[in-house]
C-alpha cells in the first residue's frame, strides 16, 4: 500500500514543525514496516566491527574490498624482483610493428554487478637498454623506445589502447657504458639515460553486470628492458 502522510498541506496552509516532523516519523514507520518510532536508536550504531574487512591474496598481492580492489609489487632493496620486456616479443625492433603484449602481473579481473564508474591507477619504474645491436631493419639506436599503455577488457594486441600514440615512452640508454672490458655502466640509469618512473589513470564508464580486466600492455623496440617496480590500484563506484 502507498504511503499516506498523516498531515497534508494545501495552498494557504500554515506550516508547523510538528506537522512536518510527524510526516517524517510516519515515513520512517512505513519504510521500516511498522516499527514504532520510539524503537529507533538515536545514537550512532555503526562501529568498526560492522564494516566488512577486505580479503588479501598473498600470491598475487591483490586486496579485494567492498568498495574496490588494489595491489602492486615492490620488493625493494637487495630483495628486488624484476621482470623484462624485449623486442623479440613485439616485432623484433622494426619500425612498422606495433605489437603489444601484456605487462607481467599487472592485470586484474573485476566483476561489476551493475553500471559502474571505474578508475584504474598505475605506475612503473624501468630501465631501458642498452641495445646497440646493428641489424639494419631496426630503428636507429637512439630511437629504440619502450612503450607502456593501460587497457581494459579482454587483452588483444589490436586493442584500441595498444598503440604508441596512447602510450608513455622511454628511450634506449644509448650511452654511459664502458667500451672495454669488463663491460659495465659508467653512470647510473637515472642520469645516464634509459630510466623512467611514470604513472597515469584510466577512467571508464562501464555497463554491468560484466566481468572485465584492467591491466598494462608493453611494446619494446629494445632487446632488453628491465621493469624494476610497478603498482596498480583499481576503484569501482556503482552508478
Amino acid at each position: 500500500m502507498a504511503y499516506s502522510p498523516p498531515n497534508t498541506f494545501v495552498d494557504g496552509t500554515t506550516l508547523s514543525s510538528a506537522d512536518i516532523q510527524g510526516n517524517e516519523d510516519a515515513l520512517k514507520v512505513y519504510l521500516h514496516r511498522g516499527i514504532a518510532s520510539g524503537d529507533f536508536e538515536t545514537a550512532k550504531w555503526i562501529e568498526t566491527r560492522h564494516i566488512q574487512p577486505p580479503t588479501y591474496e598473498a600470491f598475487s598481492g591483490i586486496q579485494h574490498g567492498v568498495t574496490g580492489h588494489q595491489g602492486g609489487q615492490w620488493a625493494g632493496g637487495t630483495n628486488i624482483r624484476m621482470t623484462f620486456a624485449t623486442k623479440y616479443l613485439s616485432g623484433n625492433g622494426r619500425q612498422a610493428s606495433e605489437s603489444f603484449h601484456p605487462f607481467p602481473q599487472t592485470a586484474i579481473d573485476i566483476e561489476l554487478r551493475q553500471d559502474s564508474f571505474v578508475l584504474f591507477h598505475y605506475w612503473w619504474e624501468l630501465e631501458n637498454g642498452r641495445d646497440s645491436s646493428t641489424a639494419g631493419y631496426q630503428v636507429a639506436q637512439a630511437e629504440r623506445r619502450v612503450y607502456v599503455t593501460p587497457y581494459f577488457g579482454t587483452f588483444s594486441s589490436s586493442n584500441a589502447y595498444n598503440n604508441r600514440a596512447r602510450s608513455q615512452e622511454t628511450r634506449n640508454n644509448a650511452y654511459g657504458f664502458t667500451t672495454g672490458y669488463p663491460i659495465g655502466i659508467d653512470r647510473p640509469m637515472t642520469s645516464g639515460g634509459g630510466y623512467a618512473a611514470k604513472q597515469g589513470t584510466l577512467m571508464k564508464n562501464l555497463s554491468g553486470p560484466v566481468v572485465t580486466s584492467f591491466g598494462l600492455a608493453i611494446h619494446s623496440l629494445s632487446d632488453r628492458c628491465g621493469i624494476v617496480n610497478w603498482g596498480i590500484a583499481l576503484e569501482a563506484f556503482y552508478l
